[in-house]
């Protein structure tokens, strides 16, 4: 059985399949950095833009494609967030697997059948999405968990010597404290706490 592709609207788990597979897709990745020669600085990697064609055919119904491309349409409406925000749609473009999770930015319609009366019964949609993460995944795009390092505790680390050491900066020990869920750093390091492997996190982002 032939699979269909299909947008899948997260919030309301609507399906809105699409009448004819597309013949290809494009899925690509870039960098954003800053600087030149040696000294570049890596800030995150993102992903472009998903841009699909779509056909929607019913000449042999003789009904209005548009019944069936309104759907699709509806996706560049925003729904109600949270307070007075007003947030578009976040789905998922699926084929078999997940392709890409966004918002619809962009709808063009182009109509290339009519029925005499002037019904529009076929169509050809290019549709735009653009990428929305989740804060853990806008984390690892930003390669904070590639940035981490790991640490071995001796006991004669204290957290805020082990902060300089490892970050430079005594003040940052309570992203340690927090990351490795040490409750209470006066008593660090226990004798438990001895050949523990502690993560040391990245601080490039952290506010």
């Amino acid at each position: 059985m032939l699979e269909k592709a299909k947008i899948v609207v997260l919030e309301t788990r609507q399906e809105i399949p699409v009448m004819y597979n597309p013949t290809e897709l494009s899925d690509s990745r870039s960098m954003v950095f800053s600087g030149e020669g040696a000294n570049i600085q890596f800030h995150r990697t993102q992903q472009d833009n998903l841009t699909v064609s779509l056909i929607f055919d019913t000449y042999e119904k003789g009904s209005d494609v548009r019944n069936e491309t309104r759907k699709i349409a509806q996706l560049v409406e925003p729904t109600q967030g949270n307070g007075d925000r007003k947030s578009p749609p976040v789905c998922l473009f699926s084929w078999s697997t997940i392709w890409f999770k966004g918002i619809l930015i962009k709808l063009e319609q182009k109509f290339t059948l009519f029925l005499s009366s002037g019904i529009p019964v076929r169509a050809q949609l290019t549709a735009t999405f653009k990428s929305v993460l989740t804060e853990k995944e806008d984390l690892r795009a930003q390669g904070y968990w590639n940035c981490r390092r790991l640490w071995v505790v001796k006991a004669n680390d204290r957290l805020d010597t082990l902060a300089y050491a490892a970050l430079g900066d005594c003040n940052l020990w309570l992203l340690i404290a927090k990351e490795n869920n040490i409750t209470n750093p006066l008593t660090f390091p226990a004798k438990t706490d001895i050949g523990k492997i502690i993560i040391i996190p990245d601080t490039h982002y952290a506010n």
